[in-house]
C-alpha cells in the first residue's frame, strides 16, 4: 500500500484548521471574515468600510424632526441638538478625547448628573464606556475622523424625552511603528428633562452608556484601551456597524 508522507498530512490538517478558524464567525456568529489591509498615512481609510463616510461633525446628523407623543416638534428639535452636542464632545472634541479636559463634555449635562459622571471619567477602567479617551502620546494624523451613526427620540413621560444615539468613529492615528486606524463605538441613551422641575434636574441625564474601542491590531490588549498597531491589521466589517451589538463588533473581546 502506498504511504502518504507525514509532512503532507500535517500540511492538509493545518490548511483545514486555518479554513475553520477563518470562517468560524461566518458559520456560527454571522460575522464576515476579517480583511487584512495596509494602512496608508495619506489615505488611512482606503479599503475600509469607513472610506465613504462623512468627515467629522458632518457625520453626526439629526433626523427629521416631528412631534412625538405630547412633545412638540420644537421640544424634539431641542432634545436632538442637545444629544448631538454630547456625541460631538464625547467622540470628536480634541480637548476631551485627548484627555486635556472633560469639562466641555460634563457641562452638557444637568447639574444633578455631573458629580457621578465626573467620578466615572476619573476612573481609567470606566472612562471609555462614556467617551473616547486616547492615551497620552497618541497623535492623530492630519485627516478628519470618519463618522457614521444615527439617533432617534422617544417619549419618556411628561416633560421628558429619551434620545438614543449609536455612533461609530474611525480615527487615523500615527504611531512609532506606523499609521493605524482605531475604531470607537459609543451607544448612549440620554434623557432630556424639560421645564417644570427643580433647576438641578433640567437638562440632559445619561441613562445608559456603553463604549468599545479596537484598532487594526489587538495584540492581546483589552478592546476598551488604546491599542498599538503597525502598518496593517485586521478590521472586521462588523466593527464599523453601529447597529450590531457592541459585544459582536469587537474582535478583541472584552
Amino acid at each position: 500500500m502506498r504511504r502518504v508522507p507525514i509532512g503532507a498530512v500535517v500540511l492538509v490538517v493545518a490548511m483545514i484548521g486555518l479554513f475553520i478558524v477563518t470562517n468560524w464567525g461566518v458559520w456560527f456568529g454571522g460575522q464576515a471574515p476579517a480583511k487584512v489591509i495596509a494602512i496608508d498615512a495619506a489615505e488611512p481609510f482606503a479599503g475600509t468600510p469607513a472610506a465613504d463616510w462623512a468627515d467629522g461633525e458632518a457625520g453626526v446628523v439629526i433626523p427629521p424632526v416631528e412631534a412625538i407623543g405630547g412633545h412638540t416638534a420644537a421640544e424634539v428639535a431641542d432634545a436632538y441638538q442637545r444629544a448631538r452636542a454630547v456625541v460631538l464632545a464625547a467622540m470628536l472634541d480634541p480637548t476631551v478625547i485627548m484627555g486635556v479636559d472633560s469639562e466641555p463634555y460634563l457641562r452638557l449635562f444637568a447639574p444633578g448628573d455631573r458629580a457621578d459622571l465626573r467620578a466615572a471619567l476619573s476612573d481609567p477602567e470606566r472612562v471609555n464606556g462614556f467617551l473616547v479617551r486616547f492615551e497620552p502620546g497618541t497623535t492623530l494624523l492630519p485627516r478628519p475622523p470618519k463618522v457614521r451613526g444615527r439617533m432617534w427620540a422617544e417619549s419618556a413621560g411628561a416633560g421628558k424625552l429619551l434620545v438614543r444615539t449609536r455612533f461609530v468613529v474611525a480615527y487615523p492615528l500615527h504611531t512609532d511603528s506606523g499609521p493605524r486606524v482605531e475604531v470607537a463605538r459609543l451607544d448612549t441613551d440620554l434623557t432630556i428633562v424639560g421645564k417644570g422641575g427643580p433647576a438641578a434636574d433640567r437638562g440632559v441625564w445619561l441613562s445608559r452608556a456603553e463604549g468599545s474601542r479596537s484598532s487594526t491590531e489587538c495584540d492581546g490588549a483589552h478592546s476598551r484601551g488604546a491599542l498599538a498597531g503597525t502598518g496593517s491589521g485586521v478590521l472586521p466589517d462588523a466593527l464599523f456597524d453601529p447597529d450590531r451589538p457592541i459585544e459582536a463588533a469587537s474582535p478583541c473581546g472584552g
